[in-house]
């Protein structure tokens, strides 16, 4: 891609770089000037159209992500939030008349399995566009190629530089980072923190910002290892390190399974924490089975509120959940991850007039600059500027709740965090 502009935008001191591609820009202009005359196109509302995946009375979405392996407890729920949601369009009369439809894909959570999962979902289901929550994106060259659209989880590069891929919280943060999380350590009284990720791109992304922004607001990280195996290992040279190090913090941007094997190790070592944060911590299953392990440890939902604030919108999602979620707790890892990606692609649609097509899916939706995401998000997302949102990108506030007891505890406030380059 050529880089030929920089766009600076930010606030409260926050400057953050954009690189728009000429070629990218030409192209957005073009998928605006042909929007719903393309070869994909046809018209009539609730009629026959062209588009792939588009009937007189139903719009086929598929779902990517991991259904089985190591990975597959950390992005647990996401296809039944999904399902939830378009459940509860589908009882409004769908968008435009047509109802919607998931079928699902398994990548395994492995690079080759999901390029194989998203040709399966183009080619084999006919689906209009996918929804995608995975630790790999190897499948976004070909989708971006076939201009696919896509809404889910902003965890890889891919939300950051692809015009078909719409994070549902706003752009992937990978090579910018938000202190809020290095914050909240330090506001419980972490002095040393530890840092471990497992060898992937958002782990190691998100661990290599802790490690980053912590410097940012002068928190010491003593003791850091990036290569952590994916699922359940023994972590006794972990909890060791981290030990000898003097943690008093540690930061888990790990597989669920990964995070439980660590804290075993750490409390069979003696190790006491004043803070831990870990990613899959926000889920009844999880705490069913080692709650007694979990006590003290913090998470949040990934990008949300938590659903313990207990207000209209959260409520909504716990009614949708109970009614259509198959029996899956709205806490669970990434239920309310599929929830708000399905949601984001009923608003792609709905912009995208009575016969959509991809090319109208894709510009219309780039026109928005405040999408709440059902009011779940903490803080709306921009999708209105190129190929990077300028508004707040994903993940410059976190909302966390603390496993206290048997239930979760919620932070009165998000903590926010200025985003550094």
């Amino acid at each position: 891609m050529s880089k030929s502009e920089s766009v600076w935008f930010g606030g409260a001191g926050v400057r953050r770089a954009i690189i728009f591609s000429a070629v990218g820009l030409t192209a957005l202009a073009s998928v605006t000037a042909c929007a719903g005359s393309g070869a994909d196109s046809a018209s009539g509302a609730g009629g026959a159209c062209n588009s792939p995946g588009v009937t007189a009375d139903k719009i086929t979405i598929a779902s990517v992500s991991p259904l089985s392996g190591p990975a597959a407890s950390t992005f647990a729920g996401f296809v039944e939030g999904a399902k939830a949601r378009f459940a509860v369009e589908n009882e409004k009369g769908g968008v435009n008349g047509r109802t919607l439809e998931l079928v699902t894909n398994d990548d395994l959570g492995d690079g080759a399995a999901q390029v194989t999962a998203a040709r399966n979902a183009v080619q084999s289901q006919k689906a209009f566009g996918i929804l995608h929550a995975s630790r790999v994106d190897t499948m976004f060259d070909y989708l971006s190629a076939q201009n696919v659209p896509v809404t889910g989880y902003p965890g890889q590069p891919a939300y950051q530089e692809k015009m078909n891929a719409f994070g549902y919280a706003g752009a992937s943060l990978i090579g910018f980072y938000s202190t809020s999380m290095a914050q909240f350590m330090q506001d419980k009284g972490v002095t040393k923190l530890g840092v471990l990720a497992n060898n992937s791109t958002g782990s190691k992304g998100g661990a290599d910002g802790l490690v980053k922004t912590a410097g940012q607001i002068g928190l010491e990280v003593a003791a850091t290892s990036f290569d952590i195996p994916i699922g359940a290992f023994d972590a006794t040279s972990v909890a060791i390190q981290m030990k000898d190090a003097g943690v008093d913090g540690l930061y888990m941007p790990l597989v669920t399974d990964s995070s439980i094997s660590v804290l075993k190790a750490m409390a069979a070592q003696g190790v006491k924490l004043k803070a831990t944060e870990m990613q899959g911590l926000y889920d009844p299953k999880i705490t069913a089975q080692v709650g007694d392990l979990l006590q003290g440890v913090s998470g949040a939902g990934v990008g949300i509120v938590p659903i313990e604030l207990d207000n209209e919108s959260t409520n909504a999602f716990v009614d949708a959940m109970n009614e259509y979620g198959d029996g899956v707790d709205p806490r669970t890892g990434f239920t309310g991850p599929g929830y708000i990606s399905a949601d984001l692609f009923i608003e792609g649609l709905k912009k995208a007039g009575d016969c959509p097509t991809r090319d109208a899916f894709i510009s219309e939706l780039h026109k928005v600059s405040d999408y709440e995401g059902a009011g779940l998000l903490i803080e709306p997302a921009n999708f209105a500027s190129g190929l990077v949102p300028a508004g707040t990108p994903y993940g410059r506030c976190n909302w966390l709740v603390t496993y206290e007891g048997n239930a979760f505890v919620p932070e009165p406030e998000a903590t926010c965090g200025e985003v550094v380059n």
